[in-house]
């Protein structure tokens, strides 16, 4: 919270963090924080990708970057990303020649500073990186801004090009120029073999996943399965450990069929794809974005405790279910083999139709991108 009022422009929250940083040997974080930007020598006008502290839209950012990088290999990008993600990292320094870093705070000075030293020939904006100060300052510079997965710029912000991913924002660029681009669907894999079906789940009738990494909906959920008749013959795969789980990492190692009643607890995210082409129900509560789309991309069935707390962009055939009505409902998928198959059908018939979307916004985006 503290790194958030700080990148916000809040004085006390900016000075604590400049503190902090700067006796936590992170004197690059406090200074590019300030605008202390340092740009190659004799670079050209760059394309700046400017993240906000999600890891996310740090996931966006790198994307972007590549794909930039692939089409003008000799434009200059420059990444900055307001928190540091393991992950993103690594993604970032797989694209060549690419400079990235700690980002500016929403401060006048600040923003004016990096403005000046990067020469930006444009802005992508990703999040809520497109703050009030930041925004007048590109007005101020007429560097032109697309913001992809962000609300849209303060009134006094340059001409801007939204590339919206939840229906949320699509509703808040309502009369402004974007794109509907959840660009995510690109990001995750598309598996289409049920893999785990025949691997982990050879000897059970059907593979379940509740896959919200909430320890609390995990347990109450494992309680009732436990007693259920499903118990007998089905596998539970929960995102979150409980009492009893196995480790699905653990399984990896040997990969011998499981016994129906086994509980999984799935505790690595690159097993989401192959999990999610395999279940025969997956629910979800209140899931990280790459975890929805994941789940989306699957293919299944998917349900939800509320379906508009997802905030989907169109008319998302999620099915809306209680938390105390799953098992039966998940019952019912068995019973009914031929509605489930509808049901699954629906789903990714919009997956595919919302991927569509995002190449073609992917298109948009980078011809302005590439055309500086």
């Amino acid at each position: 919270m503290l790194d958030d009022r700080a990148y916000e422009g809040g004085r006390l929250a900016g000075l604590a963090a400049d503190i902090r940083d700067r006796f936590g040997g992170k004197c690059a974080r406090a200074n590019a924080r300030r605008g202390f930007l340092r740009p190659a020598p004799g670079i050209r006008r760059a394309a700046w990708i400017k993240s906000d502290g999600r890891e996310i839209t740090g996931r966006l950012a790198a994307e972007i970057a590549r794909s930039v990088r692939e089409r003008r290999a000799d434009l200059p990008i420059v990444v900055t990303f307001e928190q540091e993600h393991r992950g993103v990292e690594a993604r970032l320094a797989a694209v060549p020649n690419l400079a990235y870093g700690f980002g500016p705070a929403d401060r006048p000075r600040a923003a004016r500073r990096v403005i000046e030293r990067l020469r930006p020939a444009v802005v992508i904006a990703l999040g809520t990186a497109l703050r009030a100060r930041f925004s007048a300052a590109l007005t101020e510079a007429a560097v032109g801004c697309l913001v992809v997965h962000g609300p849209p710029p303060p009134s006094s912000a340059p001409a801007c090009l939204g590339f919206v991913h939840t229906a949320s924002e699509q509703r808040a660029w309502r009369g402004l120029d974007h794109w509907h681009a959840p660009l995510l669907a690109l990001l995750v894999a598309a598996q289409v073999e049920p893999v785990f079906q025949g691997l982990a789940g050879a000897h059970a009738r059907a593979l379940f996943w509740v896959a919200d990494p909430s320890e609390a909906v995990a347990a109450e959920i494992a309680g009732r399965w436990r007693a259920s008749p499903a118990a007998l013959q089905d596998i539970l795969f929960l995102g979150a450990p409980t009492p009893g789980a196995r480790r699905l990492s653990a399984w990896d190692k040997d990969r011998g069929p499981l016994a129906p009643g086994t509980v999984v607890w799935v505790d690595e995210e690159r097993f989401w794809p192959a999990l999610a082409a395999s279940c025969a129900g997956i629910h979800l509560s209140a899931p990280p974005e790459s975890l929805l789309w994941a789940a989306l991309a699957g293919g299944r069935v998917v349900t939800a405790e509320h379906t508009q707390s997802l905030d989907l962009l169109g008319t998302a055939p999620v099915i809306e279910v209680a938390r105390g009505e799953l098992l039966t409902f998940w019952q019912s998928l068995v019973d009914r083999p031929s509605a489930a198959r509808t049901a699954a059908d629906d789903l990714r018939r919009y997956f595919w139709q919302e991927r569509r979307r995002a190449a073609d916004a992917a298109v948009a985006l980078m011809e302005r991108v590439c055309a500086c």
